[in-house]
């Protein structure tokens, strides 16, 4: 079974039957999830040569992950881990070297014309920075009017309707639509940034650490709009977030990302109570210490490889307490361990092994 295939049986015990022929567990044929994402690999070129050639990058390196409509799922990592490479990806605002994206049901990369217009409708992101996300020069309206007038949805009268109804449901009134973004706070810009993705009636919705640039007030607010956004137009939702108590809060699944990899993912839930990687366990140690005030305390120690040149066998062994020879030896895969979780380690593998 296929990577993509285990995480769809991840969050869907019901997809496997065992009770097939000769036990081997088969999938049933269930409804495709809206997001599916097949052995995705991105790298960047960087300047020099190494002993294979050009070096590059290995910013996101065979992920394969599916949401299910209606879903929030959380990707969570360190700073340059990919997560921000994902979510450009998963919008077409760059593409691929190799695997698939498919949403309701179509591949991304093989779009033109048309269905490339009708995808861009469809699937959305919302910037980390809402101040460099608009310009500052143009006042909001324009702003949240141009994805409009580009796709040609009615004449200026109708537009400035949808624009001032778009205002209202993230909670602006009608004299934003004559203001600059100079004359707003960061988290009321946040409020337009999302109009703005929300304004052509997406489905799908990918937020790139929406709530980093914010206080935890603003923080807090724009989380609770984005709940209830999520009701009420009916969306399927990524967010990216370094910050575990985010995706806590918002996500119904998590996905931990280490150095293009996804390394452990489950249920929010599960994640929590139970985290089977240690880089998971490191993370949410490291959360608790900022909650407690703690904040130059690290749970975790070192810096992550270079992306350039990883290392051999499991990246995170470098940085894993619990390393031994076979962790530098062979990379793990992404193997199913029971109760909709996914984990890449070689040590939570043998745990659940030995335990059933």
């Amino acid at each position: 079974m296929s990577v993509t295939s285990l995480a769809h049986a991840a969050l869907n015990p019901a997809a496997l039957n065992p009770a097939s022929p000769n036990g081997i567990e088969v999938p049933l044929r269930e409804p495709a999830p809206f997001v599916v994402v097949d052995d995705l690999v991105k790298t960047y070129p960087v300047a020099g040569w190494g002993p294979g050639g050009r070096r590059v990058v290995n910013s996101v390196d065979h992920v394969s992950l599916s949401i299910p409509e209606g879903e929030v799922l959380g990707l969570v990592g360190e700073s340059g881990c990919g997560k921000s490479t994902i979510a450009r990806l998963l919008v077409r605002m760059t593409s691929a070297d190799s695997g698939s994206i498919r949403i309701a049901g179509k591949d991304v990369a093989r779009l033109r014309g048309h269905d490339l217009l009708d995808f861009r409708k469809q699937a959305q992101l919302v910037f980390q920075d809402p101040f460099g996300a608009l310009d500052p020069r143009m006042r909001l309206g324009h702003s949240l009017d141009a994805p409009l007038s580009a796709h040609g949805m009615g004449d200026r009268g109708q537009r400035r309707a949808i624009v001032l109804e778009m205002l209202r449901e993230v909670g602006l009134d009608e004299s934003f639509y004559d203001r600059v973004p100079g004359e707003c706070s960061g988290g009321q810009l946040q409020r337009v940034v999302i109009a703005r993705a929300l304004i052509l009636k997406p489905r799908f919705l990918v937020c790139d650490e929406p709530t980093s640039a914010l206080d935890a007030s603003m923080r807090t607010q724009i989380l609770n709009l984005l709940l209830d956004l999520r009701k009420r137009f009916s969306l399927t939702l990524l967010m990216i977030s370094h910050d575990l108590r985010v995706v806590r809060y918002l996500c119904d699944r998590i996905a931990v990302m280490y150095l293009g990899q996804i390394v452990e993912m489950a249920p929010r839930d599960e994640l929590f109570e139970r985290p089977r990687h240690p880089y998971t366990k490191a993370l949410i140690a490291a959360s608790m210490l900022e909650e407690n005030g703690l904040y130059g305390a690290a749970a975790l120690g070192g810096e992550p490889p270079s992306p350039i040149n990883p290392p051999h066998g499991c990246r995170f062994h470098g940085r894993c307490p619990q390393a031994e020879p076979l962790c530098h030896a062979q990379p793990p895969e992404l193997a199913p361990l029971g109760d909709g979780a996914l984990v890449r380690c070689h040590i939570a593998q043998r745990e659940v092994a030995s335990a059933s």
